[in-house]
């Protein structure tokens, strides 16, 4: 198939995709068989959780005793921490204390989730934001993403704009042993469930996480020989608060589970409990009066303000965004259709123009000069690729 660059879109919308699932031949790592299956769904192993009765059975270690709480439940104002809250206060009747990390990325969706449910549930809740430190990430992601545009990677695009918050685990910890609470209850590692892990982010350097977001030492060894190569190929990235930046989440990246204080667990709500999005949606939406963004299908990451630009420069490359590979393994979990998935994600991959061009005018880029960037680095990047495209 030959296409011009010029109108890529229809190829991105018409490229080939996995006959079971939805994953498209742009996605790293893929093979298709004799049949177009791909290698991701010959080799999938259903979610596997450790159940309701063990997690009863962990609460009962923190619940009444002693202290004003039992846990922290991290909140951002999105759908997955919201259910957690709502499952620790009036199901399993945990003593909580809510907390959010304002890194000066959340959306006012998320501001409004987390003033609504809070107070529906009759939950203390404490913020903690450091303006200072919101400030030099600013300024930090603003000089970052500038370089970025003179020498664009597909590899560095969460680092640049994403990289400030990998102390948000610490810091809740911090917290929560500063004020005598033993544990620290959020998703899967304390983050994300597993259906929404991203193998793809450093799948293009060739390193997969397994089905857990959990690399191995090796492998993390060899994501940051590769990130420290993409590091010295950009000289606006030699900063003394970049350097410290990166050095600190990295740190973090490697050490998090020594750095974390050990009189503070932490434990993740869908290691335990199967995660079920209409479960969960129903639930928020119902009981918490939690309400997704007007300008978005999805109800993923409404409340982050890097992601509605990262999720663009995604497909703007290489066709696909977080959804395809998320909506993928729902479908191989047999909550959704194949039709249905591939319907959701085309529908989600429709840009939110309001925040992405906000943060362009934040980072002091137009969308236009982002565009021609992205334009001219695409010609390089798919002719890389093992795709059927073969641009003109």
């Amino acid at each position: 198939m030959r296409l011009r660059n010029d109108n890529i879109e229809e190829y991105f919308v018409n490229m080939k995709r996995c006959t079971k699932c939805i994953l498209p031949e742009t996605f790293p790592g893929l093979k298709f068989d004799d049949q177009g299956v791909c290698n991701y769904c010959r080799d999938y192993e259903p979610v596997q959780v450790l159940g309701e009765k063990e997690l009863i059975k962990t609460l009962s270690r923190y619940q009444n005793k002693g202290g004003e709480y039992d846990m922290v439940v991290p909140i951002s104002g999105g759908r997955d921490s919201a259910f957690v809250l709502h499952q620790m206060v009036t199901k399993y009747k945990m003593r909580v204390l809510a907390l959010t990390v304002d890194s000066g990325a959340i959306l006012q969706e998320g501001y409004r989730n987390v003033k609504k449910m809070t107070e529906v549930l009759d939950v203390p809740h404490v913020w903690l934001k450091d303006e200072h430190q919101i400030k030099i990430a600013q300024e930090n992601t603003k000089i970052k993403f500038q370089g970025w545009l003179n020498n664009p990677s597909i590899h560095t695009i969460v680092p640049v704009l994403n990289s400030s918050d990998k102390t948000m685990n610490l810091r809740m910890y911090q917290y929560a042993h500063n004020h005598h609470i033993p544990v620290v209850m959020g998703g899967n590692n304390v983050g994300n469930s597993t259906f929404e892990q991203e193998h793809w982010k450093t799948g293009f350097l060739g390193v997969f996480p397994n089905e857990r977001g959990i690399y191995t030492i090796s492998d993390r060894m060899k994501l940051s020989f590769f990130f420290g190569l993409e590091y010295l190929k950009n000289p606006s990235n030699f900063k003394f608060p970049i350097l410290k930046e990166y050095a600190k989440g990295a740190s973090v990246y490697f050490f998090e589970s020594t750095l974390k204080p050990s009189d503070v667990d932490a434990l993740g709500f869908y290691d335990y409990i199967y995660w079920d999005e209409k479960k969960i949606v129903s639930t928020i939406t119902k009981e918490l009066d939690w309400k997704g963004s007007k300008d978005t299908t999805t109800t993923w990451r409404i409340d982050d303000a890097a992601y509605p630009l990262i999720n663009y420069m995604y497909y703007k490359l290489v066709g696909f965004t977080e959804h395809d590979e998320m909506y993928s393994k729902m479908v191989r979990e047999g909550q959704l259709s194949r039709k249905n998935a591939l319907e959701r994600c085309m529908n989600d991959h429709t840009p939110r123009m309001h925040y992405i061009e906000k943060t362009c005018a934040e980072l002091g880029v137009t969308l236009e000069r982002l565009d021609v960037v992205l334009e001219n680095y695409r010609i390089k990047l798919l002719k890389n690729l093992p795709i059927s495209l073969k641009l003109t």
